[in-house]
């Protein structure tokens, strides 16, 4: 009876690796967080196990936008399991990417969840507006009053966010040229987003990462 269930178990299992599906698999390396494009993606003919959570190319569709639960090496079969979906926007929030060059980040890096003190830095020489208002990107606002009306100058720096969520992080595609190391959303108050997104333009946008549960950015 034992060499006759095995016989019977190899048996599956041979007639399983004959039957071979065209699945998804992952092109680049994906960082914890990263928003998945079809850039990304591949596939490749494979034989998978039953209780393998793997996904076909007729719905590699429906991946796009969604973010990697962790890192994911290149070349791996991608599986639901890999997958998180991004969480909805807060109400009075807006989600702003920021592309980052080498020093305007931890050299760590970030991972989708931390938070993040959003900085505009200038460059000598040329003027630098106070932020007047912050929020932090849970949905939850809040105003600074240590803001100046004048404009700083050459080497001052201004807090835009006191606190920011990270939404997603990725690694730039060659169409950048290199110039960048790393793209990042971050979540912040709708009515700051404009801010944000103009530094991040000019090249005058880092990111401080804070202590988890961090409510404000802002020295007392």
């Amino acid at each position: 009876m034992v060499v006759g269930a095995s016989i019977a178990t190899f048996a599956g299992l041979y007639a399983s690796a004959g039957r071979r599906t065209s699945a998804v698999v992952v092109e680049h390396p994906l960082v914890q967080g990263q928003t998945i494009t079809s850039a990304d993606l591949g596939q490749a003919d494979v034989s998978v196990s039953g209780n393998v959570g793997y996904i076909p190319v007729t719905e590699a569709s429906v991946i796009e936008g969604k973010r990697a639960a962790s890192a994911i090496p290149a070349g791996s079969l991608l599986t639901t399991g890999d997958l998180a979906s991004a969480p909805p926007v807060a109400a009075g929030d807006a989600v702003v990417g920021v592309a980052l060059k080498d020093g305007q980040f931890p050299a760590a890096g970030l991972m989708a969840g931390e938070q993040v003190l959003v900085v505009q830095t200038g460059t000598p020489g040329s003027p630098l507006a106070a932020a007047t208002a912050a929020s932090g990107g849970s949905g939850t606002s809040s105003t600074t009053g240590s803001s100046s009306d004048s404009a700083l100058t050459g080497t001052g720096t201004g807090v835009l966010v006191p606190v920011a969520t990270v939404v997603s992080v990725s690694a730039p595609g060659s169409a950048s040229g290199g110039s960048y190391a790393l793209l990042v959303s971050v979540e912040v108050a709708s009515a700051l987003a404009p801010d944000v997104a103009t530094a991040s333009s000019a090249d005058q946008v880092s990111l401080v990462l804070l202590p988890a549960g961090s409510t404000t950015g802002a020295p007392a």
